[in-house]
């Protein structure tokens, strides 16, 4: 891909309200970056914005490519052959990751490790005896670097000595921003011998919205998750959701009934997730199961130039018909299409133009709800 595409590619993934699926849906609409970014102001005025779209200029863009050279970091687009096959096949792949470290490890067969931050002593060793086995494996490890379980995870496959195998740490930060600061040292350690990978722009600092879209890129690179240690509301079982949603198996670790950090893991267990208690047992039941298969293969990457399907132009009554259909609380977008009749690609291209005008927000599980504070 030539410099001046990727440039145009990372201004319309940086400009306001273009997320992940929108860019797909511009470029599949519009054929290039820069026809979609010369589209914008006039596609957010149909979907009803007030005021003018924010949109990632030249200047920022080429900043950002130059900031992340001269720290060692390189910006990997998903038509590049060098981005991960797993997270290329979902619908809500990351146009463009920023990696620092060995991107070769992105490459490597990886099994997610998750859980909470207030982690036991023994789950903390539970999860570095994991890594440290799936490493020696051939396996690498991918997970959040946050304290606890990720913390552990990460160390474990660090210590492996198996040059092919190391880890990922997903940031919801810009890459050049450890977090927590607590974890510096292993940011550091995870540089050297891993990769640390965020969609995020550089110097974004932390938020908590970051996270949970964190989360899908977490499960979508691995090939399985293990979940060790989870309270019924976390960011564990966020990721768990979204791996379940990406058509990927999900592991638990049992742990002590009393304890709150085993209820989450407890409550997979309980709704089918095979139980297992070491490395040894996720991959016999990996090496038995289809997806495995899948993993070893060339993934199918999204097309993101040409459309699979006609996305016609929405009609002014149309886009009202459809905001009237949506409130503040979740609607899967195949009820929207069936409640309309309008073909899948005008819907695509409306929501597109309610999202970019602020109207709309997107949700896991090929859901949109109303923002009704307008």
């Amino acid at each position: 891909m030539k410099y001046e595409e990727k440039i145009d590619r990372l201004r319309l993934f940086r400009s306001e309200n273009v997320g992940a699926v929108t860019f797909r849906v511009l470029m599949r609409h519009f054929k290039s970056a820069r026809d979609a970014l010369d589209a914008l102001p006039e596609r957010a005025r149909k979907g009803g914005s007030r005021r003018p779209l924010n949109i990632c200029s030249a200047t920022q863009a080429e900043k950002e490519f130059e900031e992340a050279a001269k720290i060692g970091a390189e910006m990997i687009f998903l038509d590049d052959p060098d981005y991960p096959e797993l997270l290329a096949a979902l619908p809500d792949a990351p146009p463009v990751l920023t990696a620092l470290g060995d991107k070769a490890f992105l490459k490597t067969p990886q099994i997610a490790i998750v859980g909470t931050r207030n982690a036991s002593i023994n789950g903390r060793n539970i999860a570095r005896h994991i890594a440290l086995d799936l490493a020696r494996a051939g396996y690498g490890t991918v997970s959040g670097m946050a304290l606890g379980i990720d913390g552990a995870a990460h160390d474990g496959a660090l210590h492996a000595d198996n040059p092919s195998a190391s880890t990922t740490a997903v940031l919801g930060t810009g890459v050049d921003i450890p977090y927590p600061p607590q974890n510096r040292r292993l940011y550091d350690e995870i540089r050297q011998k891993g990769v640390v990978v965020s969609e995020l722009p550089l110097h974004t600092n932390p938020q908590p919205s970051n996270f949970p879209q964190r989360n899908r890129i977490i499960s979508g690179l691995s090939i399985g998750l293990v979940v060790i240690e989870a309270a019924l509301r976390s960011g564990s079982l966020i990721t768990a959701n979204k791996a379940l949603e990406q058509g990927k198996d999900v592991f638990a670790v049992p742990a002590t009934p009393t304890d709150d950090r085993a209820k989450g893991v407890n409550l997979l267990i309980k709704n089918g997730a095979p139980l297992v208690e070491s490395a040894e047992d996720i991959l016999e039941h990996l090496q038995s199961n289809t997806l495995f298969a899948f993993s070893e293969k060339k993934a199918k990457r999204p097309e993101t130039e040409a459309a699979p399907a006609v996305y016609g132009e929405p009609a002014e009554r149309d886009r009202t018909d459809v905001l009237s259909l949506l409130d503040g609380a979740p609607v899967e977008i195949d009820s929207l299409i069936r409640e309309t009749g309008l073909p899948a690609g005008t819907i695509s291209v409306l929501l597109v133009e309610l999202e970019l005008a602020g109207r709309i927000e997107r949700l896991p599980g090929n859901k949109v709800m109303r923002i009704t504070s307008l």
